[in-house]
């Protein structure tokens, strides 16, 4: 029986991708509007509150970073090569779970000294291209549980075999080239690769290299016998420019994730059933799993096991409402850019 029970934390915004109707008219327009803009994008580098960003095949004629006090960045690319198709001249990713006290304004700041006093204006037309919500379990481990998620066509287990004991690490449900793609995954393995880098440059540091090192392998042994959490993450990876004042009317697919709890009290499996069902559920997933038994002696047990472990913990209903009010909260968009307006 669990001494801990798993909880899960409100969503944070994990990646967005966002654009605006800037010189979306003509290309001839845009052209003429872009001199100013580059000479403060030059000022900007050269102050060091920017850089430059170079994109292999970019659809921008500008393309640099904004560097932000907290240690993240935003990506900005202005000048669509084609305004009217990318519905606007100005696109900016940001990952906004990494900022800091202030990074929302200082990113406002040196936006509307690149793009001048319209850069209001179209904050509160912004159209999203790609968002990721995110949740973290607590006290959670996948190899103690099963993931389902319902409408998915494709389903792939990452998982790292340990002698004879295998550790999933992570589900991915959807294919590449969906509008959607959903993951659950072991957040404590990101953690230590994470350490693991830092230790690394903590190695090939010149300066204070003794106490650097000591700090990292703190820092690696804290991540590794850190507590378990399992994120899952809804990542809209194709919105095709929408107004973000609809983005909280689109469905809750935190909905469509079920999570069975093997370590939940409830009725039990023989060793031999319990195994062949756990291993038919990751490999081919939740229906198929139960079909396979659907005709058997064990059909009605496997249906009981099933039906009582359902995570009590999970209640994903408010999960979608509470990450749009996260991205609200951050601050980088005004309140008029979530209410309706005219199209």
């Amino acid at each position: 029986m669990k001494t801990v029970v798993p909880f899960v934390k409100r969503p944070v915004v994990d990646r967005l991708a966002y654009i605006l109707p800037w010189a979306c008219a003509r290309f001839d327009d845009q052209d003429e509007m872009l001199k100013p803009i580059k000479a403060r994008i030059k000022k900007a580098v050269a102050a060091g509150s920017c850089e430059w960003a170079y994109s292999k095949g970019s659809r921008y004629r500008e393309n640099f970073r904004i560097l932000l006090e907290g240690g993240s960045h935003a990506y900005v690319q202005i000048g669509a090569l084609i305004p009217m198709r990318q519905k606007g001249g100005i696109r900016v990713v940001v990952n906004p779970a990494k900022f800091c006290d202030g990074d929302a304004a200082q990113l406002s700041r040196v936006m509307r000294r690149i793009i001048g006093r319209e850069y209001e204006q179209l904050m509160q037309r912004p159209l999203i291209n790609c968002i990721d919500f995110a949740v973290d379990i607590y006290h959670a481990s996948l190899t103690k549980m099963l993931v389902s998620y319902s409408n998915a066509q494709r389903m792939t287990v990452m998982a790292k075999r340990m002698a004879q004991n295998c550790h999933i690490e992570g589900y991915n449900f959807g294919s590449v080239s969906s509008d959607y793609f959903v993951v659950a995954y072991d957040k404590s393995q990101e953690r230590v690769h994470a350490a693991i880098l830092k230790m690394l440059k903590a190695t090939k540091s010149g300066v204070g290299t003794e106490s650097l090192k000591a700090n990292a392998v703190k820092q690696l042994k804290q991540a590794i016998d850190g507590t378990d959490i399992v994120r899952v993450e809804v990542r809209g990876k194709k919105l095709r420019g929408l107004p973000l004042w609809k983005l909280d009317s689109l469905p809750n697919r935190f909905e469509r994730f079920r999570f069975t709890d093997l370590d939940a009290s409830g009725a039990t499996l023989s060793v031999l059933t319990d195994r062949a069902f756990l291993a038919m559920h990751r490999q081919d997933g939740e229906k198929a799993a139960l079909d396979a038994f659907k005709h058997t002696k064990q059909a009605r047990n496997v249906r009981a096991f099933w039906r009582s472990r359902k995570a009590a913990w999970w209640k994903p209903e408010p999960l979608w409402q509470q990450a749009c009010a996260a991205l609200r909260a951050i601050g980088l968009f005004p309140d008029e850019a979530f209410e309706p307006q005219d199209e």
